[in-house]
């Protein structure tokens, strides 16, 4: 949200959502000639640090054990977003190739955003803090049991975005 905002963008506008859902979206197809023509970048997250401020963002897991979600996850909607859909899934195509022109790490947002600001020939901006949630890093979450579910559900995040536990 801290970018979206850096450019200018109120979430009471239409276009605050688009493509929020990356290729999934239907105007990611929709608006494909557009789309190729500009220069597009997404922000990735730690894999378990992404699942842990869902799971406890979303009602229908929050009061839920760790192993019961990873067990069985939300399987539609707001909650499967936030939880269960792996970043991949909206980042590559069918065809295994990246969507997007360039991929920000969560955990350096600010110096990625600034490359993209450099990369837009814009000024740079510094983000501020939004939506920021209070909870234990995931290092503290997790059990030898709980990460190997996870690994098991989420390794095409771990994998292709290469990231650590």
């Amino acid at each position: 949200m801290a970018v979206i905002a850096a450019f200018g963008i109120p979430d009471t506008d239409p276009d605050f959502h688009f493509a929020n859902d990356g290729v999934l979206a239907p105007e990611w197809e929709e608006q494909a000639d557009l789309v190729r023509d500009l220069f597009t970048f997404a922000v990735v997250r730690n894999p378990w640090d992404r699942f842990v401020s869902g799971w406890q963002y979303c009602r229908s897991t929050r009061q839920r054990p760790l192993a019961a979600v990873l067990r069985r996850p939300p399987m539609t909607g707001h909650d499967y977003r936030h939880v269960t859909r792996s970043q991949c899934a909206t980042l590559y195509r069918p065809d295994g190739t990246l969507a997007v022109d360039h991929l920000i790490r969560y955990e350096r947002l600010q110096e990625g955003f600034d490359e993209v600001c450099d990369i837009l020939a814009m000024p740079r901006v510094a983000l501020g803090p939004r939506n920021v949630g209070d909870r234990p890093p995931y290092q503290e979450v997790f059990d030898a049991r709980t990460r190997r579910l996870f690994a098991r559900r989420y390794r095409d995040d771990i994998e292709r975005l290469g990231y650590e536990f």
